[in-house]
């Protein structure tokens, strides 16, 4: 079968197939740092389209997740299975067991907790899912490398099952030496390459995970989750939430509500790092945040009509703009620029005190109007509207 598949594979390289598949032995290991925090630390392991991935995160427990599978020729999952389990929990140590598999054009996966058990199919091959297992789904940019584009400006074109459902995933060959990797949920993560084209490092920046990671060599995984468990009863880690928070007002009989997740600085550098310059930015955390309104507003004289929308932000180093968009229950990184229906720039004010959480405050400016304000870390940021032309 690894004869066959092997040959195939050759005349996928040699012919004008987008994607160039390296049907070779490699592996490695690849560590995820959230600001100042090591996040997650995995290795991975290709052999032909055989692949293996065991995944250490640390976010605020040790969680494990082992996994291995077989890839089709393009780089598209047609099988795998593994398990999650908290090393610390002794006997009520596994968390749950999944397996995927492609069958008569259908991805199923399945998924058992316990006596609980959840199969669902979909209609697509992917590459990635989010419920196969832990933060394996960030470690798996270092196998799908391997069947990235040969040519600058190619993409190859997959699926991603999130909120089940089936989201477009592309890898797109951006560089000689780097690839652009993900989904609308996930984000677009940047991959580096090395010379022998296999990841060198990975910038999720901007994307639902904000994370960073540098590839190295295999590592001794018992060793990494020993060490791990260790460090966490003598050192316990809070858990990373985003808090879901609203805050609302009434003026002048209009009705304003803003919804969002408020993020944390945890020690990082937020504009121009965490939320990059000149990127559309969700302006919270986890789902877009929202903005009701029961009667028109009016920014810059544009109004605004009574409704539900999301809002974005275009922060960059000379300023901001705000983005009103007319797709409100959608996830943070699912910015449609066709659906924009407002964008106002904003007054911008450096903090003599960081603000650690995300803060959105609506307050009244004058007898006709208020003010939409948000600060985080020492930036705020503001723009005014009225409620009348």
């Amino acid at each position: 079968m690894r004869i066959k598949i092997f040959f195939l594979g050759l005349l996928l390289h040699f012919g004008n197939s987008a994607s160039a598949q390296k049907l070779h032995g490699f592996k490695g290991s690849l560590i995820y740092t959230l600001g100042p925090d090591t996040s997650a630390i995995g290795n991975y392991e290709l052999n032909g389209n055989e692949f293996m991935l065991t995944v250490v995160s640390m976010s605020p427990n040790v969680n494990v997740s082992k996994l291995k599978g077989i890839f089709f020729p393009d780089g598209q999952l047609m099988h795998v299975e593994g398990i999650n389990y908290n090393p610390t929990g002794g006997k009520d140590s596994l968390v749950y067991t999944y397996n995927l598999n492609y069958a008569r054009d259908t991805t199923s996966i399945e998924t058992r907790s316990g006596t609980r058990s959840s199969r669902r199919k979909y209609p697509v091959k992917i590459m990635v899912a989010n419920n196969l297992g832990g933060d394996a789904i960030v470690f798996m940019p270092a196998l799908l490398a391997n069947f990235a584009p040969k040519r600058v400006g190619d993409s190859v074109m997959s699926s991603h099952i999130v909120f089940n459902s089936a989201r477009k995933f592309m890898i797109k060959k951006t560089g000689s030496q780097k690839l652009l990797l993900g989904s609308s949920v996930m984000g677009m993560f940047t991959i580096f390459l090395d010379k022998d084209d296999k990841v060198q490092s990975v910038d999720g920046m901007g994307t639902s995970f904000n994370i960073k990671g540098k590839a190295g060599a295999y590592l001794n995984i018992d060793s990494v989750i020993a060490v791990n468990v260790k460090q966490l009863h003598l050192h316990p880690r809070l858990a990373i939430i985003n808090k879901l928070d609203s805050v609302k007002t009434t003026i002048n009989a209009a009705n304003v509500k803003i919804i969002y997740s408020r993020p944390s600085v945890r020690g990082r550098v937020i504009f121009g790092e965490v939320v990059p310059w000149n990127r559309i930015w969700r302006t919270g955390a986890d789902a877009a945040t929202k903005i009701y309104l029961s009667k028109p507003l009016y920014f810059n004289g544009s109004e605004l009509p009574a409704g539900t929308y999301s809002i974005f932000t275009m922060p960059s180093p000379t300023g901001f703009t705000l983005i009103f968009n007319k797709q409100a229950n959608i996830w943070g990184t699912e910015h449609n620029a066709d659906y924009d229906l407002l964008k106002i720039p904003m007054q911008t004010q450096s903090l003599d005190e960081p603000v650690e959480l995300l803060t959105f405050a609506i307050a009244p400016a004058d007898n006709n109007g208020g003010v939409i304000s948000f600060s985080w870390d020492k930036v705020k940021a503001s723009v005014g509207f009225t409620t009348a032309p």
